[in-house]
């Protein structure tokens, strides 16, 4: 009688099994997106729901309705990185699966859809759960009751009904979960040699370009948090990833322009517009290619650098000796 009284989603959340009722109750299957580094964008993740009758044990003829193959779990907004988890539920309910009145076993294969084209920074969750719903008859007889669970991939069905089943619990809180990460670029600026103005100014143009394959419409854009130089583009403006559109700044020595969430593949293009009078060379911990004063580096796995050196030297006159 207790275990009738269990609200659902509290009840996967802290127990192995439970029981409902066959109403408009949400099991608490959840996403779970975990935002490690950087700002994730908003987005709906679906998921497909298939009913396994190799897996199953029905009460005479099943057939599985259209409308609860498919589940959709949104998030509505863009995420900043914390330390716990964003989640929504799959909104996944019994009365969806509309099971025959009479004592049976079904289980549900639930695996999200991984698009061909991912999400930049986002890895995906690319696990099988198993939902087994079992329909018993309550203790008068007048009506039943409903018992879910879900298993990892490992799940096997018991060989008979009155049997337990054999597999891998997993809470529905902890059901799937994709991660997000991006990385960081520091742009910097050093003046050396005998005859350097170490108190002049340099401007540069940056663009940042989505990685192939990808839109503009995939990314958040990447943010300006540190900026020691002078331009319109201040601290915590948002840039985008567009390929096209050129952000002017100014470094002058030990300066520096720090951009986050640059997800793995963007490129970032800098270009110094002038200085010709100066040797232009990158420091040792660029990560890129110089060629005519640009530096050219594409994003990868860890956070990455842009250090531009200008240099000039000389041989004044000395007069006499």
């Amino acid at each position: 009688a207790m275990m009738l009284t269990v609200g659902a989603t509290a009840a996967f959340a802290t127990a192995p099994e439970y029981t409902t009722t066959p109403d408009n109750v949400d099991l608490g299957i959840m996403k779970n997106y975990k935002v490690e580094k950087g700002t994730a964008p908003k987005e709906d993740f679906t998921f497909s729901v298939t009913y396994k009758a190799d897996k199953s044990k029905p009460y005479g003829t099943y057939t599985q309705p259209e409308a609860s193959k498919s589940k959709t779990a949104s998030f509505d907004s863009n995420m900043d990185a914390k330390a716990d988890a964003y989640q929504a539920s799959l909104g996944i309910k019994i009365s969806d699966f509309e099971l025959p009145a009479g004592p049976g076993k079904y289980c549900f294969e639930i695996k999200e859809d991984v698009p061909a084209n991912k999400t930049p920074g986002v890895t995906y969750d690319e696990t099988t759960r198993y939902l087994v719903i079992t329909v018993a008859n309550n203790n008068d007889l007048t009506g039943y009751v409903y018992y879910a669970q879900l298993y990892d991939s490992s799940y096997s069905p018991a060989a008979s009904i009155k049997d337990k089943a054999t597999g891998t619990k997993v809470p529905g809180d902890n059901a799937f979960t994709n991660t997000y990460t991006a990385n960081n670029v520091v742009i910097s600026k050093d003046i050396k040699g005998s005859l350097s103005d170490l108190a002049a100014k340099f401007n540069f143009k940056v663009k940042l370009s989505y990685a192939n394959g990808k839109t503009a419409g995939q990314y958040v854009g990447a943010k300006v948090t540190e900026y020691d130089g002078e331009t319109q583009n201040v601290k915590d403006h948002v840039w985008a990833i567009d390929n096209t559109t050129e952000h002017t700044i100014s470094l002058g020595r030990n300066q520096s322009i720090t951009l986050t969430n640059l997800p793995e593949g963007v490129t970032v293009t800098v270009v110094e517009t002038d200085g010709g009078e100066y040797i232009v060379t990158k420091s040792d911990d660029t990560t890129g290619t110089l060629e005519n004063s640009t530096i050219t580096a594409t994003i990868t796995g860890t956070d990455g650098k842009i250090g531009f050196i200008n240099t000039k030297e000389g041989t004044p006159d000395m007069g006499v000796v």
